[in-house]
C-alpha cells in the first residue's frame, strides 16, 4: 500500500504546529523530474544522491559552503548559515552565535536546544544512535553544549581541523527538537520539520514529493510557491516532459542528448562535474574474491579513458586515487589508476580463480550510464580471463540483500574537501565496506594499520604528518583493492530558459532565493 502523507496548512495551524503563511498566487509551482525519490527525509539518515537533492532545500546547517562564491561551484568558502558567527574556543571546541528569530516550518523559533538535540548522543552520535548513518560523518563529535538561548558549543573528542567543515556538510542539518521528540524518528523521517525555504506538503512513495514554500524563511521569501520532485525513471520521458512543458527541470541527462535539447529555443542545459566518484565495491565472501590478485585484476582491466570518452564525451575525469584536486591535502604526484590488461591477465593466472562466474549486480535508473559502463567493462574483464555476469535489477535491495552478489556499483561523494569527507567514513571501520549486518562475510577485513591511520587523519593537527598518514592509507587501499574508482560523472540538468538556477558540485539542488529566479528569459 502506498504511503501518503498530506499536510494541510489549515490542519497544522489548528494543531499549533505552523504559522499562517500566505502563498502569493503569482509564484510558480515548479516540477522537477527525477530518476527516483528517497524513502526517508531524516537529514542525518538520507545521505544518498536522491536524498540530498530534496533535503537541501528543507534544512539549514550552522555554517554553509558558498557554492556561488565564484570558485567554479566547489564551495570552498564557508559562510554563516543558522549561526551568524562562530569562534574557535580551543582545538576541540567551536562556539556558535545563532541568528535570532529563525523560524522552523512549524512556527517554533530556532534555539540552542535544537542544536544540542541535533547532535545529541541519542540521535546520531554515541554507541547506539537512532540514526547510525550520520555517525560516520560526525565520528569526532563528543557533544553539544548550550551556553544560552542563542549560543551553543560543539565539542569534539579529539582536535579536529575539519570541525568547521563538518558543521557545513552532510548530517549537520539542524532538526526541530520538539517535533522529533513528539513524532519519533519513524514519523519524522516522513514529515520532517526544518528551517529551510521549503517544507513537506505531500509524500507519495515511488511517485513524488511535494514541498511548499516556507514564507518565514530567514534567507528571504522563496521564489516558487511549491516544488514537486516527480519520479520519471526513463530518460526519454523526462526529456519529452520538459519539451512539452510538463516539467520545469530534469536531472540525469545523458551527454549524448545535450545537442538535442540545445536545439529547442526555450530550453537550456546546465552541467557540472561532480565531487562524487563512481566506484565498484568487491564483496569478499567467496574464495576467489578473497584473493586480492583477482580484485587487483578487476581494476587493472578497466580502460577508464575509453569509458569517459564513450559515455561522457571526455568531459569528466578520473581522480588519482581516493582524492580530489580541491583537497587541501591533495597529492598531485600520487599514481593514477592503472590500465594494464597484461598485468591483470598475469594476476588472474597466478591466482586461485578458475573461471567461476563473478556476478555484478546493479540497480537500473540510479547511476547514469551505469549499465552501459558495466557492459563495456564486462568485455574488458573477459579479455583478461574474468567471467563476469552483468545482472541489472530493479532496486537496491536486490543488490545488497541478495545472495550471490560479488560486486556492486557505488558512488563516493566527497562531502568536504578532505579525506574525512569520504575516504574515512566510507571505507573506514564505521563504513559499509567494513560492516555488513546482512552478510557479515562480505566485508573487507582491512589491515589494522589502515584503521589506525584513519584515526590519525581524524586527530592529527600537524598537516604534514596528517598528509603522510593519508598517503600510507591510500597505499594500503590501492594494494588491498576492496574496490576501485571509475570516474567523476558529468551531471547534466535541462530546464526552461525562463528559470535561472545553477547546479552545485554536490547533488544538492539548492532552491534558495539567491539561486532561483523565474521569468528571467525564454
Amino acid at each position: 500500500m502506498k504511503t501518503f502523507i498530506r499536510l494541510a496548512a489549515s490542519a497544522l495551524v489548528a494543531l499549533g504546529l505552523a504559522g499562517t503563511p500566505t502563498l502569493a498566487q503569482d509564484r510558480p509551482d515548479l516540477v522537477v523530474a527525477v530518476n527516483d525519490i528517497p524513502d526517508t527525509l531524516e537529514p542525518a539518515e538520507g545521505m544518498g544522491n536522491i536524498h540530498v537533492r530534496v533535503i537541501y532545500s528543507m534544512f539549514d546547517s550552522l555554517i554553509r559552503r558558498d557554492f556561488l562564491d565564484g570558485g567554479e561551484g566547489r564551495g570552498s568558502t564557508l559562510v554563516p548559515g543558522l549561526a551568524e558567527s562562530w569562534t574557535r574556543v580551543d582545538p576541540t571546541t567551536i562556539e556558535f552565535k545563532l541568528r535570532e528569530g529563525v523560524k522552523f516550518h512549524n512556527g517554533d523559533e530556532l534555539t540552542a536546544d535544537d542544536v544540542v538535540f541535533t547532535f545529541t548522543k541519542g540521535r546520531m552520535i554515541g554507541e547506539q544512535p537512532v540514526v547510525a548513518t550520520g555517525k560516520r560523518f560526525m565520528n569526532t563529535i563528543s557533544h553539544a553544549e548550550k551556553v544560552d538561548r542563542y549560543t551553543v558549543r560543539i565539542v569534539s573528542k579529539v582536535p579536529d581541523l575539519m570541525l568547521e567543515q563538518r558543521m557545513a556538510g552532510y548530517a549537520s542539518w539542524i532538526v526541530n527538537a520538539r517535533e522529533y521528540v513528539l513524532k519519533g524518528k519513524d514519523a519524522y523521517m516522513r514529515a520532517p520539520v526544518g528551517t529551510g525555504p521549503y517544507k513537506i506538503a505531500e509524500f507519495v512513495d515511488g511517485e513524488y514529493i511535494k514541498l511548499d514554500a516556507h514564507d518565514d524563511y530567514f534567507g528571504g521569501k522563496p521564489t516558487a510557491a511549491s516544488i514537486t520532485f516527480r519520479v520519471v525513471p526513463e530518460t526519454s520521458a523526462r526529456i519529452a516532459g520538459l519539451v512539452s512543458g510538463e516539467f520545469d527541470i530534469i536531472v540525469n541527462v545523458p551527454p549524448d542528448q545535450v545537442s538535442v535539447l540545445e536545439g529547442y529555443d526555450d530550453i537550456q542545459v546546465e552541467q557540472t562535474v561532480l565531487d562524487n566518484t563512481h566506484v565498484l565495491v568487491f564483496y569478499q565472501d567467496t574464495p576467489f574474491m578473497q584473493d586480492k590478485r583477482v580484485r587487483q585484476a578487476l581494476s587493472l582491466a578497466i580502460d577508464r579513458d575509453l569509458l569517459r570518452k564513450a559515455l561522457w564525451g571526455d568531459k569528466n575525469y578520473t581522480p588519482n586515487s581516493h582524492q580530489l584536486p580541491s583537497y587541501v591535502m591533495y597529492m598531485e604526484d600520487y599514481p593514477s589508476f592503472e590500465f594494464n590488461p597484461d598485468k591483470a591477465r598475469a594476476l588472474v593466472e597466478a591466482s586461485d580463480y578458475n573461471g567461476e562466474e563473478i556476478v555484478y549486480r546493479l540497480p537500473l535508473n540510479y547511476y547514469l550510464n551505469s549499465l552501459e559502463a558495466a557492459q563495456a567493462m564486462q568485455q574488458m574483464w573477459k579479455d583478461v580471463g574474468l567471467n563476469v555476469k552483468v545482472e541489472p535489477v530493479e532496486n537496491w535491495s536486490q543488490v545488497t540483500k541478495a545472495e550471490g552478489t560479488h560486486m556492486r556499483p557505488w558512488s563516493n561523494t566527497h562531502r568536504m574537501p578532505d579525506p574525512l569527507g569520504s575516504f574515512v567514513p566510507q571505507w573506514g571501520d564505521l563504513g559499509p565496506v567494513q560492516n555488513n549486518k546482512d552478510f557479515p562475510d562480505r566485508v573487507w577485513k582491512a589491515p589494522a594499520r589502515f584503521n589506525e591511520l584513519h584515526r590519525q587523519i581524524e586527530s592529527e593537527t600537524d598537516m604534514e604528518a596528517r598528509k603522510a598518514a593519508y598517503r600510507e592509507a591510500l597505499d594500503i587501499w590501492m594494494e588491498e583493492a576492496p574496490g576501485t574508482m571509475l570516474y567523476n560523472p558529468l551531471e547534466t540538468y535541462a530546464l526552461k530558459k525562463s528559470i535561472k538556477w545553477k547546479p552545485y558540485s554536490l547533488y544538492y539542488m539548492d532552491f534558495r532565493p539567491d539561486n532561483l529566479a523565474v521569468g528571467v528569459g525564454g
